[in-house]
């Protein structure tokens, strides 16, 4: 018992990058600011995407992440195909400017997801821990927005499952 205690913080170090919080974090963003928060190629792709009508599902992953590749055999693919009308952007974070479509491939990843990459390396140094003014400092991330930009779940701490994430999608796209 003592041992797998004992390893249980190295076991865990394999998707977790941990940073301080910002002072204050965005709850929803506003759809007409785009420039505002949007600093590259990927940010400025998906807060259109967030911005329009409908529900948008945004997923932080890497390839080389056993959570990441976890979520995807569990059956990303499912939820995308039961899911017509919403949007997804896979967002490949912390992998050397790589997208990983291949490993999307392996997993049967729909191809009208689409695939975004962060244009930070995997060094340390280098890993951007904001997204849209918001913090991204775990993968797998799964943020769930509503339309307009409002983020109606973030599911910011590894893995979740795909009834979890079904039913962020529907609650969503409810009435509130």
């Amino acid at each position: 018992m003592r041992t797998s205690l004992l390893a249980l913080p190295l076991l865990l170090a394999a998707c977790v990058t941990v940073a301080p919080a910002p002072a204050q974090q965005s709850q929803s963003v506003p759809p007409a600011t785009p420039g505002a928060l949007a600093q590259n190629d990927a940010e400025r792709a998906v807060h259109a995407l967030i911005a329009r009508d409908g529900i948008t599902v945004v997923h932080f992953w890497a390839p080389w992440c056993d959570n990441s590749v976890n979520e995807l055999r569990e059956g990303w693919y499912a939820v995308v195909e039961e899911n017509p009308d919403v949007e997804f952007a896979f967002v490949t974070v912390w992998n050397d400017g790589g997208d990983g479509r291949d490993a999307l491939q392996r997993y049967a990843i729909p191809d009208r997801v689409r695939v975004l990459t962060q244009p930070d390396g995997r060094a340390e140094a280098l890993r951007r821990r904001e997204f849209l003014g918001m913090p991204v400092t775990w993968i797998p991330t799964t943020w769930v927005f509503r339309e307009g930009g409002e983020l109606a779940f973030a599911f910011n701490y590894g893995e979740l499952t795909m009834p979890q994430l079904q039913a962020a999608i529907q609650s969503a796209a409810g009435a509130w």
